[in-house]
């Protein structure tokens, strides 16, 4: 066990936030009260000695508030024009946990660390059968994507390719300034055998060819 010096703020969205979420006539999904229930948001801020919430809202409601709207809605004109602490505690009921301890320190704990152990995983391992691969061993597949813009904010990190509905192959997003990118490489796959690499060469141009297989 790991004690994290963190003080948990627990949040629930109220009926008025309800509302707004199903206001939109989009087609889109409709937020109920118990997925809303099922789906309460913890937010991690700093300990201190004898947290007192008010205090705690003072210094991080407007965080808390634009990062619930933006779970809903991301497009900030679909927002209430005036965000204030008043509008905060109508629409949000608010717990505090004073002590939060991980019961398992040795797995990912923040989105980051995921990220990380995802690529350190497709760099030693072959995308398409999934063997271990030596540091020296093995070779690379490399592919030029036809819409490199759209996925830039994955630059450095695993691009998830499916193949088709059961095999999903995962590559890495070169940076824009490296060789790899100046050269086409826009995404790189490991590969440890000529046999995968044949395979993974004739499976993901025709992937790449539709967006909706890149995740």
């Amino acid at each position: 066990m790991s004690f994290l010096y963190r003080t948990a703020i627990t949040i629930t969205r109220k009926q008025p936030y309800l509302d707004w979420a199903n206001s939109f006539d989009d087609g889109g999904p409709k937020l109920t009260e118990q997925f809303n229930e099922d789906r309460r948001t913890i937010y991690l801020v700093p300990e201190v000695d004898r947290p007192k919430l008010p205090e705690i809202l003072d210094e991080f409601w407007q965080d808390i508030f634009e990062e619930e709207l933006a779970a809903w809605m991301e497009h900030e004109d679909d927002w209430p024009k005036l965000l204030s602490r008043e509008l905060f505690d109508t629409w949000f009921d608010v717990e505090m946990t004073d002590s939060v301890v991980d019961l398992v320190p040795d797995e990912p704990l923040t989105e980051l660390d995921i990220e990380v152990a995802d690529l350190e995983y497709a760099i030693s391992h072959c995308a398409w059968c999934d063997s271990e691969i030596e540091p020296e061993a093995g070779r690379f597949a490399g592919f030029k994507m036809p819409d490199r813009d759209r996925f830039a904010h994955r630059e450095g990190l695993v691009l998830s390719l499916a193949i088709d509905d059961e095999r999903v192959v995962n590559g890495i997003m070169t940076r824009a300034d490296s060789a790899e990118a100046r050269a086409g490489e826009d995404l790189v796959f490991r590969a440890c055998t000529s046999r995968c690499e044949k395979a993974i060469r004739k499976a993901v141009p025709k992937a790449l060819r539709k967006p909706a297989h890149v995740m």
